[in-house]
């Protein structure tokens, strides 16, 4: 009889479902409800499997970023990352029994990562709600018409559950960013940023790439794609040394050219002439294409990509509030991010164009940013030129999202800088409106109005830490090239290398970004919380990284 309870027990306790995400996520702004989805629609979820060694990951991953440290640029490779951090045996098998009871084919439906801690099934809506105990629902972007399924809650089987980090795409909608066009600052016709103008503001001159082994990348989310006629024709009207170039696409690039995409590539390309460029570009949803999560299928990708192949600088024009993201989800990315660091990536992204504010202009906590205020990667605020003609010294851009996040510490690297900024600067907001223990961003900044894209064939002028961050990246890829003609390891992570070596920079010491109905943070002497430790001195970078091992 005893054996029978203890059995019983434990068919009760397998049975039971719980929650793996248990918060209530604020809505990004412009999203709206629209109807319940389609039961017979496809949908590709992804199981996030608990993976081992998380502690080693950031003890190497720390190591190997920090130009003061024994281990600096001795990278891993991903088949040892790969090694150190797979799941449990059990855990898989949990989870691939789950989804085999619910009629789910592993083998012929599912995909896994090589070392199993991403597991992704193709199944139709019906089942997923089946499975996750949830009611997808179609939400539409209003200024985009973007459209997404996804569910308000979720759980699983606590025998499952204990081993799942999440499932998407579930709670988390897609955030849609993208650069805002026809801003001009200046009455004059020829006020505006161009690959010349910002070779010349940041002392890149004529400096290109040509290390074969070197790549760098932009990405692009929810049918964001590039026209080669667009790069050929702003190549040639903007660039010609790099007429004739060719763009290298991960995924499917097909459709009418997007801003961002345009804006992306044409930057990168031209700020890191003459290195290997790709673009990277995940749909999220398509007629041919199942419903799914664009930014977790960029790290999937970039984690199954070898060392070989993957770009060693990639830049990303994608955010959100914090409050958007789960911690779970937001913790995930953030152990992504360190294999990135432990393998030699520098993950670039921009922080964002409403200020301390959110997309709606209404709020009294000031939104801090993700992935741009993550501790593992680079956020890139925005600067405008301070005189009328479009060179000369630097502002801060009223728009460029900077400050503390909501859900991380400060990191070490950046400790006494920010404490530094703090008990210098003249005026610092009300601490009820940011968490004075966060981790500060961003880190650096860059041109953020009065650029030129081509976009359709024809030249607009677009504005944006969307510009920032490509312009940004570009130099990353030259200072990576050097490195590699030199014999020596790519930059990786570089955050502590950026705060060792802030003399490097354009120092930013006017303007604020006002948002929440206050005026913001303050531009200051040294770092702050809008444009970093400031703009890129490619001349002094340039010696800076080659004087390391």
């Amino acid at each position: 009889m005893l054996k029978l309870a203890i059995f019983a027990m434990l068919a009760v306790a397998s049975a039971q479902r719980v929650a793996v995400e248990d918060e209530v996520l604020a809505r990004p702004d412009g999203w709206r409800q629209v109807s319940s989805s389609n039961a017979g629609g496809k949908i590709q979820l992804t199981f996030a499997v608990k993976q081992q060694n998380l502690d080693e990951l950031e003890r190497v991953a720390t190591a190997v970023s920090d130009p003061r440290n024994p281990s600096y640029g001795k990278h891993m490779s991903i088949e040892a990352i790969q090694a150190l951090l797979a799941p449990m045996p059990q855990a898989v098998k949990a989870l691939n029994d789950f989804l085999a009871e619910h009629g789910v084919n592993v083998e012929k439906d599912c995909e896994q990562s090589s070392n199993s801690d991403f597991i992704r099934c193709l199944t139709d809506i019906s089942t997923a709600n089946k499975m996750l105990d949830a009611e997808y629902l179609d939400f539409e972007h209003e200024k985009t018409g973007t459209t997404a399924a996804r569910t308000l809650s979720y759980t699983l089987p606590a025998s499952v559950a204990q081993h799942i980090d999440f499932v998407v795409p579930t709670i988390k909608l897609p955030a849609v960013r993208a650069p805002i066009v026809n801003l001009k600052r200046g009455a004059e016709p020829n006020r505006q940023n161009t690959p010349a103008s910002l070779r010349s503001l940041y002392a890149v001159g004529d400096a290109r790439g040509n290390t074969s082994t070197n790549i760098q990348a932009c990405t692009a989310f929810l049918n964001q794609h590039y026209k080669q006629t667009d790069l050929n024709k702003f190549n040639k009207k903007y660039y010609p040394a790099n007429e004739g170039q060719t763009i290298t696409v991960v995924g499917k690039n097909s459709g009418r050219a997007g801003v961002e995409a345009s804006l992306d590539v044409e930057y990168i390309s031209a700020m890191g002439g003459g290195v290997n460029t790709q673009f990277w570009t995940f749909a999220g949803a398509a007629p041919d294409n199942p419903e799914n999560e664009p930014f977790l299928d960029f790290l999937f990708k970039v984690s199954n990509t070898s060392d070989t192949a993957v770009p060693r600088v990639i830049s990303t024009s994608y955010g959100d509030c914090e409050n958007t993201v789960s911690i779970a989800y937001m913790n995930r990315c953030a152990f992504e991010f360190q294999k990135g660091a432990a393998r030699g990536i520098t993950f670039t992204f921009a922080t964002g164009d409403n200020g301390v504010g959110a997309d709606s202009g209404s709020c009294t906590r000031f939104c801090g940013q993700w992935p741009a205020g993550s501790p593992w990667i680079t956020g890139v605020g925005g600067t405008e030129s301070g005189s009328t003609t479009g060179t000369g010294g630097e502002t801060a851009w009223d728009g460029s999202a900077g400050g503390f996040s909501d859900r991380w510490a400060i990191p070490s690297y950046q400790a006494d800088a920010v404490a530094k900024y703090k008990s210098s600067v003249s005026k610092l907001p009300q601490k009820s409106r940011y968490n004075n223990t966060g981790r500060g961003f961003p880190d650096v900044a860059a041109q953020a109005v009065d650029f030129e894209v081509i976009n359709g064939g024809f030249a607009i002028p677009v504005a944006g830490t969307s510009c920032a961050c490509p312009t940004f990246s570009g130099i990353i890829g030259l200072l990576n090239d050097l490195r590699l003609a030199a014999g020596k390891p790519v930059l990786g992570f570089m955050n502590p290398f950026i705060y060792q070596n802030a003399d490097a920079f354009f120092d930013i010491t006017s303007g604020n970004n006002p948002g929440c109905g206050t005026s913001g943070f303050e531009a200051s002497a040294g770092w702050d919380a809008i444009t970093g430790v400031g703009s890129p001195n490619y001349a002094k970078l340039a010696a800076a990284v080659l004087k390391l091992p």
